[in-house]
C-alpha cells in the first residue's frame, strides 16, 4: 500500500494471475505472443471471434446505423429538410466530444448539399445543455429543424417550446437518460430502452458519425478521424465499434484530409505518420476543450470544418495561447482549493467554492481534487452574469454521480451528464442544501471514500525484459483508453536512481529505476516530493513503458504511475539496523572483545579460539546467545545451520564476519570436466592412483578438481581401486551426482559461498529476511 499524490491510499493489484502453463497453452492455441496471451486473458478476451476484432479492427466490423433508436426517424427527416431546402440549425456542445459531433454533423449535411447554421453554447452565458433563450433566439432565425449532437437529451421544457412553434427536433445524444425524455421527433441515442444499441458506449461523435454513415455510406469515413477525437477526449469505452471509430480514425489523419486538424496536429509537434490515441487524449483534445474553456468554442468547429490554410493557422495560434493560459489558471485555482480541501477531510463528498476562479477550469480542478482524494467533487464559483453558481462535478469509479445528483434535479436551474462526470448551474442558496444532502449519497451506493484505492497492474518483469519489441506487443491491444487501459508494468526491489526535479514548479520527478544491471529512464509527474520523503530508495515501481525521442534518438522511458517502498526493502531496512557487515575485513583481537558473544559453527574454529586470549563468551551456533551484541565468526557448511541460527538469534546488533577469503572460493562442479575425466578413465588402462597428477596436466585441469571428481566417482561406484590402479566400475545402476556425500557437500557450501560471501549486502538480507526472527 501507498499513499498517492494527495492523502488517498492505493493498493496495487495484478488484474489477473493466469499460471505460466495457462499462458503457453492459450498462446499456442491462439497463435500470439505470451506478451498478448496474457493480456487479453487478463481482460478476458478468449473467443476466437472476439481476438480476432480486438486485435485486428478495420472498418468491415464497422455496424449497421440503423441500429440506434430512431435512425430511420432521423433520416427521413434530415433527407427531406435537405431536398426541401429547409434551414438547419446544429446545437452542439463546448467540449472536444459536442465541437467534433458539430463538425461531423456540419461536414455531413454540406456534403448532401445543405448549409446549415451551427450553435456552440457558450460556457458561460448559456451553460451546460439545451438552454432555452438560445432555442428563442434560433426561432426567430427561422429555423426549420434543430438538430442537437452531444446533448439534448435532458432538454425536455426547451425542446417542447421548439415544437410548439412548429419546429422539428432531432436529438442525437450519448448521455445518461433522464427519467423523462423530450417529446424529440426522432432520438438517436445508443441506450434507449428497449432498443439498446451494440454499442452502447458511443461518445456524442460516435452517434454523429454513425448518422454520418447513415446518410453518406462509405464517404462517411472522411469523417472519422473526428469521431476518433470525440470518443477518446470523451473517456467512453474503448470497446467494440469504439475501438474501430480510434483505429481507423488514427489512420485517417495520417492521410491528411482535414486542412485544420491537419495544421493542429503539426503545431502541437506531433509525427503524423506516428500518431496515437495519446496523442489525441493528452495534446490535441486538451487545445480543443481549453477553447470552451475559456473563450467561445466555435472556432473549434470553424477549425475542423475549414479548408482555408492561412484561416486555421490563424485558430491554432489562438488556441495554443488559450491552452497555455488555462493551464496556468488550473494551477493557480487548484492551488487555492487545498485548504478547503483539507477543511473538507472527514466530508464524503466534496464541495468547492472557487474564490475568483475561472468557470472553464471548474472540471479540471475537480477532476484534480478527486484523483487526489479518491472521493466525489463539485467544483463551483459564482457567476455575476447569471446570479447563481456554475459548477462542474467528478466522481472516481465505484461512485456515479449522475444518479446521485439527478433525485435533486429540482434544486438545479441546469443539470446533466454521466455516472463520473456532470455540469450544473445552482441558486447558492440551494447549493448549500445540496451540500447537506449530498453527504449521504456515498453510504447509498455503498462507496466508502476513505477506502484505498484499488489499482491494477498487468505485467510484472524485470528491467531487462524492458525492450522496443514489448513495446510492439503491447502496442497489438491499442488503442488504449476506458475499458482497454494501456498495461501497467510491475518491477520488483528496484532503485530510483538519480532523482531530480523537473518543470517550471520543481514537482515532477525525473529519474532512473535501476538494479544491478539494467536500468531505464522515467518520469513521474508530481512525484519529486514523494521520492524525496521516502526512507529508501529501493522500491517496487509501477508504470507505462513508452519510447521518449530527442534529437533523433529513441530511448526507452517508463512513465510512472506509482512508487511504493516494496515489502522486501522495508525488512531490509529494519534488518540494517541488526546486522552489521564485516565480511572480508580485518578482525584484531581487541575488535572481538568488544563483543558479548562470539558464535562458532566449526568445531576446529571453536576450540583454537578456546585455546586464545579472547576475553568474551564464546558460543557454539547452536547454543543459546544471550548478548545485546554478537558477532558470527565463521561460516557454517550449509545454509540450514545459518537459518536455524538467525531464527532464534534476538540480539540487538549481530556483526556477520564469516572469516573468508573473498579471493578464495569453494571449486563450483563442472559437469563438462567430470564427463571429460570419467571418459578419459574408461578409455585408458593402467591409470595408477599416484599418477592423477600426469592426468589433470594432460587434461589441463587443476589437481584439486581431479581429486575432487575422483572421490565423487568412487562413491557413485563408478570407478573402483584395484591393486593400486584406478579402473572402470561395473556398475548396475544408474547413479544421481548428488547421491555421493562428497558432490553433495560441496553443492551446499557452495550455495553458502554464493548467498552468504559473494552476494551484496542488500541481497544477503534480503534472503535472511524469510528466516531471520527479527522481521
Amino acid at each position: 500500500m501507498t499513499v498517492g499524490d494527495g492523502l488517498t491510499l492505493i493498493n496495487w493489484e495484478k488484474r489477473k494471475n493466469p499460471s505460466k502453463q495457462e499462458i503457453e497453452k492459450f498462446a499456442t492455441d491462439k497463435k500470439v505472443d505470451n506478451i498478448v496471451a496474457q493480456l487479453l486473458i487478463e481482460r478476458g478476451i478468449t473467443d476466437n471471434l472476439e481476438i480476432e476484432s480486438f486485435l485486428n479492427s478495420n472498418v468491415d466490423e464497422l455496424q449497421d446505423p440503423f441500429g440506434l433508436h430512431d435512425m430511420d426517424k432521423a433520416l427521413e427527416i434530415i433527407d427531406d429538410a435537405v431536398q426541401s431546402q429547409k434551414k438547419i440549425a446544429i446545437y452542439g456542445d463546448y467540449d472536444a466530444d459536442g465541437v467534433t459531433s458539430t463538425s461531423i454533423m456540419k461536414l455531413t449535411l454540406q456534403k448532401l448539399g445543405a448549409k446549415p447554421i451551427f450553435y456552440i453554447p457558450d460556457r458561460f452565458k448559456d451553460g451546460y445543455g439545451p438552454n432555452l433563450d438560445r432555442y428563442k433566439e434560433l426561432a426567430d432565425k427561422g429555423i426549420d429543424l434543430l438538430i442537437t449532437v452531444d446533448n439534448g437529451v435532458s432538454g425536455k421544457d426547451q425542446i417542447k417550446y421548439l415544437k410548439d412553434q412548429g419546429i422539428q427536433v432531432v436529438v442525437t445524444d450519448h448521455h445518461d437518460l433522464p427519467k423523462e425524455l423530450p417529446e424529440a421527433d426522432a432520438i438517436v441515442h445508443p441506450t434507449i430502452p428497449g432498443a439498446e444499441y451494440v454499442c452502447p458506449y458511443l461518445s456524442g461523435a460516435g452517434v454523429a458519425f454513425k448518422i454520418a454513415d447513415a446518410l453518406l455510406g462509405d464517404e462517411a469515413l472522411e469523417l472519422i478521424d473526428l469521431a476518433a477525437i470525440g470518443t477518446v477526449a470523451d473517456s467512453v469505452a474503448l470497446k467494440g465499434e469504439n475501438r474501430v471509430i480510434v483505429s481507423e480514425g488514427l489512420r485517417q489523419m495520417r492521410q491528411n484530409h482535414h486542412v485544420g486538424l491537419s495544421t493542429l496536429i503539426k503545431k502541437c509537434k506531433i509525427k503524423v505518420n506516428d500518431i496515437s490515441e495519446e496523442d489525441i487524449g493528452f495534446k490535441i483534445a486538451p487545445r480543443i476543450n481549453a477553447l470552451g474553456r475559456l473563450d467561445n468554442a466555435s472556432s473549434g468547429v470553424e477549425l475542423l470544418t475549414t479548408g482555408d490554410e492561412t484561416f486555421a493557422k490563424e485558430i491554432v495560434d489562438e488556441t495554443e495561447d488559450i491552452n497555455s493560459h488555462r493551464q496556468e489558471l488550473v494551477n493557480s485555482a487548484f492551488n487555492d482549493a487545498q485548504d478547503q480541501i483539507e477543511a473538507q477531510k472527514d466530508n464524503g463528498v466534496l464541495i468547492l467554492k472557487g474564490n475568483g476562479w475561472h468557470q472553464g477550469v471548474l472540471g479540471i480542478v475537480a477532476s484534480r481534487a478527486m484523483d487526489q482524494e479518491n472521493k466525489p467533487v463539485l467544483a463551483t464559483q459564482f457567476d455575476e452574469n447569471s446570479g447563481v453558481m456554475k459548477g462542474s462535478g467528478r466522481s472516481p469509479e465505484g461512485f456515479n454521480l449522475f444518479t446521485a445528483l439527478d433525485q435533486y434535479r429540482d434544486l438545479f436551474t441546469a443539470f446533466g451528464g454521466h455516472a463520473q462526470a456532470c455540469g450544473f448551474s445552482i441558486e447558492e442558496s440551494q447549493l448549500d442544501k445540496l451540500t447537506e444532502l449530498i453527504q449521504a449519497e456515498p453510504a447509498k451506493q455503498n462507496f466508502d471514500p476513505h477506502a484505498p484505492v484499488v489499482k491494477k497492474y498487468d505485467l510484472s518483469l524485470k528491467i531487462a525484459d524492458l525492450n522496443f519489441d514489448l513495446i510492439k506487443k503491447i502496442n497489438r491491444l491499442a488503442p488504449f483508453g476506458m475499458g482497454n487501459p494501456k498495461p501497467v508494468i510491475k518491477l520488483t526491489n528496484v532503485e530510483l536512481a538519480q532523482p531530480r526535479s523537473i518543470g517550471k514548479d520543481g514537482t515532477h520527478l525525473k529519474t532512473q529505476v535501476a538494479d544491478q544491471s539494467h536500468q531505464v529512464d522515467a518520469i513521474g509527474f508530481g512525484m519529486y516530493q514523494k521520492s524525496q520523503e521516502e526512507e529508501t530508495d529501493v522500491c517496487d515501481v509501477y508504470g507505462e513503458l513508452g519510447i521518449n525521442e530527442w534529437a533523433g534518438r529513441k530511448n526507452l522511458q517508463l512513465m510512472l504511475d506509482d512508487f511504493q517502498v516494496s515489502p522486501a526493502a522495508q525488512k531490509v531496512q529494519e534488518l540494517k539496523k541488526v546486522y552489521l557487515d564485516y565480511r572480508n575485513k580485518r578482525i584484531s583481537t581487541e575488535i572481538i572483545n568488544h563483543f558479548d558473544d562470539v558464535a562458532f559453527f566449526n568445531e576446529a574454529y571453536y576450540e583454537a579460539a578456546k585455546r586464545s586470549k579472547l576475553q568474551v563468551n564464546m558460543v557454539r551456533y547452536d547454543e543459546d546467545v544471550s548478548g545485546d551484541n554478537v558477532l558470527i565468526y565463521d561460516r557454517p557448511h550449509n545454509l540450514d545451520l545459518f537459518k536455524k541460527f538467525i531464527k532464534k538469534n534476538k540480539s540487538q546488533h549481530t556483526a556477520l564476519f564469516f572469516h573468508t577469503n573473498l579471493a578464495n572460493g569453494y571449486l563450483k562442479p563442472d559437469m563438462v570436466k567430470m564427463k571429460e575425466l570419467l571418459k578419459y578413465i574408461y578409455s585408458h588402462q593402467n591409470i595408477q592412483a599416484n599418477q592423477m597428477d600426469l592426468v589433470a596436466k594432460y587434461l589441463n585441469f587443476e589437481k584439486n578438481d581431479v581429486d575432487f571428481y575422483l572421490k565423487v566417482f568412487f562413491e557413485l561406484n563408478f570407478v573402483k581401486m584395484v591393486n593400486g590402479f584406478v579402473e572402470k566400475a561395473d556398475a548396475s545402476q544408474q547413479r544421481e551426482l548428488i547421491e555421493s556425500p562428497t558432490y553433495l557437500k560441496r553443492l551446499q557450501r557452495n550455495e553458502v559461498e554464493k548467498i552468504l560471501i559473494e552476494s551484496n549486502f542488500d541481497d544477503l538480507l534480503s534472503w535472511m529476511s524469510d528466516y531471520d526472527c527479527h522481521c
